[in-house]
């Protein structure tokens, strides 16, 4: 079928949109071909045999300025461009309309925080606090941290984090922190110590407001009791403190090169070690037995007391899954150990909730083992 003309709309580097009427100015390839200025410089349409071509030189393939695909005897839709010097080439036969937005919109998604408000199916609970101890010391296992983060969708939402105290807004006023490698995403670390300082013991709840794409929400990121470190406000209890530095598809935030603090103090009991020693011996012609290596693989167990959902939920689907730096610490006068202070570990097995019959409740154990596995002795 012959194709006498074309529309096209044409847009140039740093020129404005044109619509032109190209006739055909002869046969190449069995197909109509068509000329139009770029510039100082003529570019040609033309069939390949394969795809519709641009170049500045007719015949020339593979074609060096663009490509169509070849669906009809005349060019008909957006070309592919590999030139700098065309942004935009729409072509179609005479007789037919061609779209005329060519303003490109992007519209980013975002997921918003999750509220979530319990029913109350006859055992309401209406808060489960976590316990924060701070003071007594530089020591790192003396003093809670806490983290919140938010991911906004644009640079023009807004976030802000307040602490409160027994209602009050507090005199301490967390920091908000950028993410390294996640626009558009923040969050805030808030050491106790700081707290206890400012605004003393006390109950506290952080409250986070955000503007996200016009819809403005209030939510509370979680209830703390503080109180000054002490062996006897510390007995019965473990700790976990972690440093997050990875991707986490859950809040869909990349943490790396951020190093984000947090901890969480429960009721429970860190410690049962087991040296798992590996031996590896070695026995010779004279029936003699002699050690090549042995290595101590250490595994600890994280007890956690039965608890409420908020506390067994953080703990497995954010402290365990998350971290990239795990430290453990035991506070128990009956530990055999005193000596689980901030220990480096790593999750070794997967946590095991433990549940209760006809009991909101759950219970928590999970192994995890050294950081650095260099307890090893060996022939040199």
């Amino acid at each position: 079928m012959a194709c006498d003309c074309i529309n096209i709309i044409l847009t140039l580097q740093d020129s404005p949109t044109e619509n032109l009427q190209l006739n055909s100015l002869g046969i190449y390839n069995g197909q109509d071909y068509f000329s139009f200025e770029a510039g100082p410089s003529i570019v040609y349409i033309y069939y390949t045999g394969g795809v519709w071509g641009l170049d500045e030189d007719l015949g020339f393939d593979p074609p060096r300025l663009g490509t169509l695909e070849f669906l009809k005897d005349c060019p008909s839709g957006d070309f592919i461009l590999t030139t700098p010097k065309i942004e935009s080439l729409s072509a179609a036969p005479c007789g037919c309309d061609i779209l005329q937005d060519r303003t490109f919109k992007k519209y980013d998604s975002i997921r918003l925080p999750e509220i979530f408000e319990e029913q109350d199916r006859g055992y309401f609970r209406c808060c489960c606090p976590f316990d924060v101890l701070a003071g007594g010391g530089s020591e790192t296992w003396k003093n809670d941290v806490t983290s919140a983060w938010i991911k906004l969708s644009s640079p023009s939402d807004s976030a802000t984090a307040i602490l409160y105290k027994n209602g009050v807004a507090a005199i301490y006023e967390p920091i908000q922190s950028a993410f390294v490698n996640e626009p558009n995403a923040f969050y805030w670390t808030i050491p106790w110590i700081d707290v206890l300082n400012s605004d003393g013991i006390g109950c506290y709840h952080l409250e986070i407001s955000y503007n996200i794409a016009g819809i403005q929400q209030v939510f509370t990121w979680g209830i703390y009791n503080l109180k000054p470190y002490s062996i006897q406000n510390a007995l019965k209890t473990a700790r976990v403190r972690v440093i997050f530095d990875s991707q986490q598809e859950i809040e869909g935030i990349n943490f790396s090169g951020s190093q984000v603090e947090d901890s969480i103090r429960f009721f429970g009991y860190i410690g049962n070690r087991q040296p798992n020693t590996e031996i590896d011996n070695l026995i010779y012609q004279n029936r003699e037995v002699k050690k090549v290596v042995r290595e101590n693989l250490n595994t600890y167990e994280i007890l956690v007391d039965p608890t409420c959902d908020d506390h067994i939920k953080k703990l497995t689907d954010l402290y365990l899954l998350s971290e990239n730096q795990l430290f453990i610490s035991d506070y128990n006068a009956h530990n055999p150990s005193y000596r689980y202070l901030d220990t480096p570990a790593i999750v070794q097995e997967s946590p095991e909730i433990v549940y209760y019959d006809f009991s909101r409740e759950a219970g928590l154990k999970c192994i995890v083992g050294d950081k650095f596995k260099n307890q090893r002795s060996y022939y040199k």
